[in-house]
C-alpha cells in the first residue's frame, strides 16, 4: 500500500515539476579542469548571474540523458561548448540545431550524449523540442588545470555577450512592436 502511495506522489511530483516552464536555458559544459574546456561552464555561471526567472543556466560536466527534463521546459535552448578546431577561428560561433522533420529520431541509451542526442532523447520522450542552438567558443588549450587561454577569456566575453544579444532579441513581444507602430500612426 506505501509502495503505491509513493509512486502516486513522484507521478504527482513529476507532473508538477514538468508545468514549471521558462523561455531560455543555457546548457554550459566542459571539464573545469582542463583549462579552456572550462568555457561552457564559465557562460553558463555568467548567465546564472543574471538571476533572471525566465533564464535558466545549468553548469554541467557532461551532457547527461536526465538533462532532457530540463530541455523540454524550455522554448529555446543554447548548448555551449568550447571548440579548438580550426572551423572556430576566433570568434563566436551560434548554430542553429535542427530536427529534421518526418525523420524518427534516433536514441541510444547512453550515459552520455550529444547536443544533438539529447534534442533527440527529448523528442522522444517529451514529444517536444524547444528550438536550439549550439554556441561554439574558440579556445586552445586544454592542459590540466584551470587556467584560462587569452582567447578563452575573450571567447567566454564575446559568447555572454552574444546570449544576452540572443535573449533581447527573442524576448520583444509582437504586441509591443504592434502598439509602439500604433501610437506613431
Amino acid at each position: 500500500m506505501a509502495v503505491s502511495t509513493l509512486s502516486r506522489q513522484t507521478i504527482d511530483t513529476d507532473t508538477a515539476q514538468r508545468s514549471v516552464r521558462y523561455t531560455f536555458l543555457v546548457i554550459g559544459y566542459g571539464n573545469e579542469l582542463r583549462g579552456d574546456d572550462a568555457v561552457g561552464a564559465q557562460v553558463a555561471k555568467a548567465v546564472a548571474n543574471w538571476h533572471l526567472s525566465e533564464v535558466k543556466a545549468i553548469v554541467t560536466h557532461q551532457l547527461l540523458p536526465e538533462l532532457a527534463v530540463e530541455i523540454a521546459k524550455a522554448n529555446y535552448v543554447i548548448f555551449v561548448d568550447a571548440c579548438g578546431e580550426e572551423s572556430c577561428a576566433r570568434n563566436v560561433q551560434l548554430t542553429p540545431m535542427v530536427m529534421q522533420r518526418g525523420k524518427s529520431p534516433s536514441v541510444t541509451l547512453a550515459h552520455t550524449h550529444s547536443a544533438e542526442g539529447l534534442l533527440a532523447l527529448t523528442q522522444k520522450v517529451y514529444g517536444f523540442v524547444p528550438q536550439a542552438w549550439l554556441l561554439q567558443v574558440p579556445t586552445e588549450s586544454f592542459g590540466f588545470g584551470k587556467q584560462l587561454s587569452s582567447i578563452a577569456h575573450r571567447g567566454i566575453d564575446e559568447a555572454v555577450q552574444t546570449i544576452e544579444r540572443f535573449y533581447l532579441n527573442y524576448q520583444v513581444p509582437y504586441f509591443v512592436t504592434f502598439r509602439s507602430c500604433m501610437k506613431s500612426a
